[in-house]
């Protein structure tokens, strides 16, 4: 699989950003960030023209971000500036400017920029259906997702930067703000709206928002990607987003945050009155993946986000030549009747499984843990990385409990069942010493209450009683009397 290392330089309404992605094309891997606060976009609320020290910072910071760029080796960079230099009075000037030192800017208007957001999402969750607002400091994108498409999508001026005109408004009062905004584009039925579908929020306010209600359930993992809150988590949270000193004692956002929450979080409020969705689920993925979801062709965006990530992962730290799928596909008669969705999260557990093997022997079963639950896994909510770490605990921990806390993450019989998937790999694994050279000439079948272990060609010779302990704990596990190991 070959790892390519992309760049984007994305000029917003609050900062300038520069992300460096490695790994396989569909699964793109953050692997730099850095941003720089320049507020291009605060001059939308006054006279619309960038102060010149302003541009000054925006300039300076694209030069740092396009050299560190090159000097990382990227195959490819790509430089988009969005709400506040379209719509400056001088936002030409940033892109002449900046031409002038080698470097192209392409300017997004309102409908592209809406599009890179939604492929972004569609690039995380391949099937989404719902909405997705994107909540940049100039403007605000809403776009319709049916089945992993894009539908209508439309750009508002309600980024950040102009929650200004929110002031003392109640929610009722945003919803039909936003029903105007939305017709005066659009029109009364240009962008239709269906009501128990979720609501996917891209923006650094309201993954704040969704940082701030972590802390207030007391939830387990920090991992904003995918997190999903209740549609009312806007106007329960209100008081305390309102009140700055309790925010400041949280310690849970960033400083320079707490003066744009209570504007992010109202519109908020009116955004969910408006769609009336069945949750809210946080996105890490916007517009800088959209646009590199877009490059891509139609056969790797059929690829699924989560086993192409897995994969590139267990390939590049297996002891042996990889052969994560064909385990897979090794232990998969065993559980032929599970659903799609199970076999997706046991494959990625295969191609995972010998990706600790250089920690120390007593401590592989916490990092492969760890690896499951803190992973950059695309595709996943916080119960599928549960459920992937349980498989994975079990393969170095054998019989040993599950930690307590992933039974605050997903459902006892999904862990029970990732349990098994654990012991089956864990045979595998000491059949051929994790090598994947028996797999070919061995196969597990159950019948007649027994759990038949069928070894033919050099793989006889691989019979011992250690397997034979994994192949008995693992027939236990399926509910089978007993076990066998045939030869020939």
């Amino acid at each position: 699989m070959k790892s390519v290392r992309q760049a984007v330089i994305d000029i917003g309404s609050n900062t300038v950003r520069l992300v460096v992605y490695a790994g396989l094309p569909r699964a793109p891997m953050p692997i730099y960030n850095e941003k720089s606060r320049v507020a291009l976009g605060a001059c939308l609320a006054g006279d619309g023209i960038i102060p010149a020290a302003t541009m000054k910072k925006a300039l300076a910071a694209l030069a740092r971000f396009e050299t560190l760029a090159r000097s990382m080796k990227v195959d490819t960079l790509r430089v988009v500036a969005t709400a506040a230099t379209r719509e400056a009075k001088n936002g030409a000037k940033l892109v002449e400017s900046a031409a002038a030192l080698g470097i192209r800017i392409d300017v997004l208007d309102g409908e592209t920029e809406a599009t890179a957001a939604g492929l972004g999402v569609i690039s995380d969750n391949p099937r989404a259906n719902g909405y997705v607002g994107d909540l940049g400091g100039g403007s605000l994108e809403l776009i319709r997702l049916a089945d992993g498409k894009l539908g209508d999508r439309v750009s508002l001026p309600l980024g950040t930067l102009r929650h200004a005109v929110l002031k003392g408004k109640t929610t009722k009062q945003i919803t039909q703000m936003l029903r105007d905004d939305i017709a005066a584009l659009k029109g009364d039925d240009g962008f239709p709206i269906e009501s128990g579908l979720p609501f996917y929020m891209i923006g650094g306010s309201w993954r704040s928002f969704a940082r701030l209600h972590m802390h207030d359930v007391g939830y387990p993992l920090t991992i904003l990607s995918n997190y999903q809150m209740p549609p009312d988590a806007a106007t329960r949270l209100m008081p305390l987003v309102n009140d700055a000193a309790a925010l400041t004692q949280t310690k849970v956002l960033a400083t320079g945050r707490i003066a744009a929450l209570p504007g992010a979080t109202a519109l908020l409020a009116g955004v969910v009155r408006l769609l009336e969705p069945n949750e809210l689920v946080t996105s890490i993925y916007g517009l800088r993946e959209g646009l590199l979801f877009d490059q891509l062709s139609d056969a790797q965006r059929r690829e699924d986000p989560l086993i192409a990530a897995t994969r590139f992962e267990g390939e590049r730290l297996t002891r042996f030549p990889f052969h994560g799928d064909a385990l897979a596909d090794w232990i998969a008669p065993v559980f032929a009747g599970q659903s799609d969705g199970d076999a997706r999260l046991c494959r990625a557990a295969c191609l995972l499984s010998d990706s600790v093997w250089n920690v120390n022997p007593e401590y592989r079963a916490d990092h492969a843990l760890d690896l499951a639950l803190d992973g950059n896994w695309p595709g996943v909510v916080a119960s599928d990385r549960a459920v992937i770490a349980a498989a994975l605990w079990t393969v170095h921990a054998g019989k040993r409990t599950l930690p307590e806390m992933l039974s605050n993450l997903a459902k006892p019989g999904a862990l029970a069942q990732a349990v098994v998937w654990g012991l089956a790999i864990r045979l595998a694994q000491r059949l051929d010493g994790g090598t994947g050279g028996a797999l070919a000439n061995s196969r597990i079948e159950g019948g007649d209450n027994i759990l038949c272990l069928r070894l033919s060609g050099q793989a006889v010779r691989l019979r011992s009683n250690s397997v034979q302990r994994r192949l008995q704990a693992l027939a236990e596990a399926l509910g089978y009397s007993r076990s066998e190991i045939v030869t020939g």
